[in-house]
């Protein structure tokens, strides 16, 4: 108990700073790292630091100042505390907000600063003496204040912009297109770091209400039609790079004149404090503890500032800062190093997650492991787990949706995408004959389409791109009514997830006794017996719902045709494209920070290619 009072706020402060290093490297991978284990440790350490920096600025404020017990300068040294827990406060660089609601809150952090600096500018007064440690305290609150000042600045840097284009964005704009040309052609890859925040800047996809000028679109200098597939895909994973930067990160505030010159007043008011204190203090460091653990506390804090600020320019705000000097000799020579090293770095993943309904329903060990979680109610939690995913680069097969979404423009030009296979259908004159597998209920469709997948691949098999690609997004798609249905915006999905699932097991359960391969052989029989499923609330809803018949029905219909697969995967091409079109933002910004997901990939090159104004006038001429 003698220990706690004594060594309390030091404990605290120490940990506050373990806190600070643990966001600081990890804080940044959130963008591309998927794992639970990193999500769970950047949570909890940013929670803690704040609250841990608080109770420990509490706890100094009731600090006795004319304690007989103890030296004065002990005293002093723990008023210096104070200011760095407004550096704790402010947190690192890589990590200002953990999700959206905290960048929506952001207006009641100003709130936070004005009592926090309150607080600290009263313990320094308290404490205040006539010492060479009092003249310490100056210096290190000016590298607290600024460092919390940057938090507060790129949290209400987020939503505070104008919803309505200015004659300032119509004049930048003009000036794009020179500097784009003027880029030096010897940087293989400066061109794609440049378009991309252009293209983000002026589509600024973070902001739902943003009205962007539509004539951008027919600017050459933004289109990135002539790209292969990896170069759109690298120049959209940069465009989210930056939105996410935005979104959680000091990035936007860091990478401009006050944010570099706030910066460097903040770094060298740390270091004055940190030799002023070695040289005050430096008979001590082996005779007094406390001098040890003060000492020791700005050498930490000071080696965390020195990574910040050597990771700096290693950023794509670094590049698109400096390459308007690129002219410069000293800024030639370093952007060709900064560009190959930024081509090499980790981006968001744009994962694509695998769930297949049959092979799930045919494992029956974790058909054992459902019936025990159903017991305890907690079977959803097992859809979470039990997932295939895929998250590594551009895979080849996905060429298809760049593919997909060229020709899907020339039907939806620059409207909303409200369509989800109609257009591809009609493209192929198969509405008539298909329609009805579009028209049901989106989940309902989503199952029966990914059953039907299914079969046609056993039946029809081909090493083609749209054979490999239908059943990567039909497993895909499959994925997120499990896993992720709240990017579907339905309101059913458990009740028909689980009404598909329980016909399918009871089918398999009766009919077969083999593998994957037997299970489609029987599902693509001619005559084909559907039995009921465990009596439940999808009886009532669903009761007219034979998913096994419609699905094979479907799929008896595609594998008459001359080309199915060209078909299916332009089905499946839409149906993710409304899905990315009409996921809200939130969700997509939710996405990112979970590691990407190819939905927002796409969601952001159909941005770039809707007209909100024309889609909003058109809105208000119907009404």
């Amino acid at each position: 108990m003698d220990l706690w009072e004594a060594w309390s706020i030091q404990l605290l402060v120490l940990s506050g700073l373990v806190f600070q290093i643990t966001l600081a490297i990890l804080g940044g991978r959130r963008r591309y790292m998927t794992g639970l284990v990193i999500r769970f440790v950047v949570w909890s350490s940013y929670l803690l630091a704040t609250y841990v920096a608080t109770l420990a600025l509490s706890k100094l404020t009731v600090i006795r100042v004319h304690d007989p017990e103890k030296p004065k300068h002990e005293t002093e040294l723990e008023a210096l505390l104070a200011p760095l827990l407004l550096m704790q406060l402010g947190n690192p660089d890589s990590i200002t907000a953990y999700s959206v609601e905290d960048d929506r809150l952001g207006i009641r952090k100003v709130l936070n600063f004005v009592f926090s600096v309150g607080f600290v500018v009263w313990i320094l007064i308290r404490c205040w003496a006539t010492s060479a440690a009092a003249s310490l305290y100056f210096p290190i609150f000016v590298a607290g204040t600024i460092k919390y000042g940057e938090t507060i600045r790129a949290l209400k840097s987020v939503y505070s912009q104008n919803m309505s284009i200015t004659l300032k964005n119509i004049d930048e704009e003009k000036n794009i297109p020179k500097l784009i040309q003027d880029l030096p052609t010897n940087i293989p890859g400066l061109d794609i770091f440049v378009k991309a925040y252009y293209r983000f800047n002026t589509l600024k996809p973070h902001l739902e209400n943003w009205l962007y000028h539509p004539m951008f679109m027919s600017h050459p200098w933004t289109s990135i039609e002539e790209y292969n597939a990896e170069n759109a895909y690298l120049t959209t994973a940069i465009e989210l790079g930056f939105m996410y930067d935005v979104l959680y990160t000091k990035g936007p505030v860091l990478y401009t004149r006050l944010g570099i010159m706030l910066r460097l007043i903040s770094f060298f008011s740390l270091v004055s404090t940190l030799s002023g204190f070695a040289g005050i203090f430096q008979n001590s460091f082996l005779l007094d503890m406390y001098v040890a653990y003060t000492y020791a506390l700005l050498i930490g804090v000071t080696v965390l500032e020195i990574y910040q600020i050597l990771i700096l320019p290693f950023s794509d705000w670094a590049i698109v800062r400096i390459v308007e000097h690129c002219r410069k000799p000293m800024v030639s020579t370093l952007l060709p190093f900064l560009v190959k090293m930024s081509m090499k770095k980790k981006r968001s993943t744009g994962m694509i997650g695998q769930f297949n309904m049959l092979e799930f329903c045919l494992d029956k060990k974790w058909s054992k492991c459902i019936k025990v979680l159903r017991f305890v109610g907690q079977e959803e939690q097992f859809f979470q787990i039990r997932v295939d995913c895929f998250a590594s680069g551009f895979p080849r097969s996905l060429e298809l949706l760049l593919e997909g979404i060229k020709d899907l423009e020339r039907k939806r030009g620059v409207k909303p995408f409200t369509n989800r296979g109609r257009w591809t259908l009609e493209l192929h004159n198969s509405w008539d004959e298909l329609g009805w597998s579009i028209e049901m209920a989106f989940d309902r469709s989503i199952i029966t389409w990914h059953i039907a997948t299914d079969i046609c691949y056993h039946l029809n098999f081909q090493d083609t791109k749209n054979c490999l690609g239908s059943k990567l997004l039909s497993d895909y798609m499959m994925y997120l009514l499990a896993i992720r249905p709240y990017v579907l915006s339905l309101t059913t999905y458990e009740i028909t997830f689980q009404r598909a699932y329980s016909k399918v097991k009871k089918f398999l359960e009766v009919s077969i006794s083999g593998n994957r391969d037997s299970a489609l052989e029987k599902l693509s029989a001619d005559h084909l017996q559907e039995f009921d499923s465990e009596p439940g609330m999808g009886d009532i809803i669903f009761k007219k719902w034979h998913v096994l018949e419609e699905a094979q029905r479907l799929a008896g219909l595609l594998n008459k045709m001359n080309d199915p697969w060209k078909l299916i995967s332009s089905v499946w091409v839409e149906i993710v494209c409304y899905t990315a079109y009409n996921c809200r933002i939130y969700n997509h910004a939710k996405l990112l920070r979970q590691g990407g997901d190819i939905l927002t990939h796409v969601w952001l090159l159909l941005a770039h290619r809707t007209d909100k104004f024309h889609s909003m006038k058109l809105m208000s001429q119907e009404i």
